[in-house]
């Protein structure tokens, strides 16, 4: 009449231990395999974030908000975007500040854009303002690398000519 069913124990799984034991070995080397990526990076500082320390970057740096510290860096850009701020020195390849620097900034090039300003020392070999930029402190070149060319060789000949004596010839009066 009315039929019961039966409970039948479900059939267990058969495991292959050497199989596991292969595959938890693949998934550690997966994982512990380092991935080096040859992209380069930028650190950015965004709008809303104040930095406190020094920051150390060969890459690209980029300032929206605030940093109360040193950038350094050898072959980078460091830009100040609009709204940013920098109390601190810079060292860098290339600076470019669209906002606020307070400090020293050591580097080849320096733009200044519109909204863009410095309070402080720089060195540099080329430098840029944009009208509206504003620079206000002491500005020093960086020498250039002494050559040993012509113009040097043309320098020292004309040294030596002056340094002769000359006596006028008789009767060139």
């Amino acid at each position: 009449m009315f039929n019961k069913k039966q409970n039948k124990p479900e059939p267990t799984p058969t495991i292959n231990k050497e199989e596991i034991t292969q595959q938890i070995a693949e998934e550690k080397m997966q994982t512990s395999t380092a991935v080096v990526s040859e992209e380069k990076t930028n650190t950015i500082i965004a709008k809303d974030v104040v930095f406190e320390g020094n920051i150390t970057s060969n890459e690209q740096v980029h300032i929206y908000g605030t940093v109360i510290g040193n950038i350094t860096g050898k072959n980078n850009t460091v830009k100040i975007m609009q709204n940013g701020h920098v109390t601190g020195n810079i060292t860098s390849n290339e600076l470019w500040v669209n906002g606020k620097v307070e400090g020293e900034c050591i580097t080849e090039t320096i733009s200044i854009d519109t909204n863009g300003e410095i309070y402080g020392i720089i060195r540099y070999s080329s430098l840029s303002i944009k009208k509206g930029g504003i620079f206000s402190g002491h500005a020093e070149v960086k020498s250039a690398t002494k050559s040993t060319g012509n113009v040097a060789v043309f320098k020292e000949k004309t040294k030596q000519e002056n340094s002769e004596p000359h006596t006028p010839e008789a009767g060139a009066l």
